[in-house]
């Protein structure tokens, strides 16, 4: 009902996560399922886990939130990644050993798995384009 109601809804970090059906983080429970696919378990060899810092965006042209922020840096805090089955779901990406989706969005429901609220005024930026898309 969340997902034909219109209503917007901004899930961080977690509560990206949550959007999905699964989780390795969780086995046997299952996640709100607005999304098709899965949460894993981060696995970036040579690298430390939890990735903790600031990382840069790779932005996707169906971005609208997410408008002005090609290859700037935002702050992550996760030892879990989505994996969606609709890749046309995924609105921008990062690298940490591997590429990670930092960012989805479908129908009414937008996501990111960084912090905006601590990513400086590039998240401050991402958030006003949420609330100037809800309007």
């Amino acid at each position: 009902q969340v997902l034909n109601s219109g209503t917007p809804l901004l899930g961080i970090c977690v509560g990206m996560q949550l959007l999905f059906e699964t989780s390795e983080e969780s086995p046997g429970i299952a996640g709100l399922g607005f999304l098709r696919g899965q949460v894993k378990k981060l696995v970036a060899p040579g690298l430390k886990i939890p990735h903790i810092g600031w990382n840069n965006l790779q932005v996707r042209e169906n971005a609208s939130m997410l408008s002005g922020s090609q290859n700037e840096y935002v702050y992550f805090v996760h030892s879990y990644h989505c994996v969606p089955e609709d890749a046309g779901t995924i609105t921008a990406t990062c690298d940490y050993g591997s590429t990670l989706v930092a960012s989805i969005a479908y129908r009414n429901v937008q996501a990111v798995q960084f912090h905006p609220e601590k990513s400086s005024a590039v998240g401050l930026r991402i958030l006003h384009n949420f609330v100037n898309g809800v309007k």
